[in-house]
């Protein structure tokens, strides 16, 4: 068998390559590309559900563990720190508001009747300390 013949016997084989013509009838073409528009679309939706290809995790070195540990640590310890400092925030941001309702609770009762006896404060003041008092806890 010569080699010349060989080549020749392989080009013929091999499939030329198709040509498509989309030449469709004009009242039917919107049809045909809605169609081919969705037959992309699954396409798509098919390679991008696809599982990608999990490599095997090499060994690591024990510089490479080490190293790995040291970051895992490292990241809880920053996750631990900032949600200590935003417990603290909330816990001063409750006693800010604690203090300022103590202080004007403290403000409306140290209030003088009309005589300047500061020692009764005034029975209206302190009925509606009362009634805002119970009206805030309610809500």
């Amino acid at each position: 068998m010569n080699i010349t013949n060989f080549s020749e016997k392989r080009k013929k084989m091999q499939p030329s390559p198709i040509q498509l013509e989309e030449e469709y009838p004009e009242h039917l073409r919107h049809l045909y590309l809605a169609e081919e528009e969705r037959l992309d679309e699954e396409e798509e939706e098919k390679i991008s559900h696809k599982t990608p290809f999990i490599r095997r995790k090499q060994k690591m070195s024990s510089y490479q563990k080490t190293k790995q540990e040291y970051e895992r640590i490292k990241e809880e310890r920053a996750r631990k720190r900032e949600e200590f400092l935003k417990d603290k925030a909330q816990r001063e941001e409750a006693l800010k508001i604690y203090k300022e309702k103590k202080m004007a609770t403290y403000q409306l009762l140290k209030r003088k009747t009309k005589k300047g006896n500061n020692n009764q404060p005034s029975m209206f003041l302190s009925s509606s300390l009362l009634f805002f008092t119970s009206s805030s806890y309610s809500s």
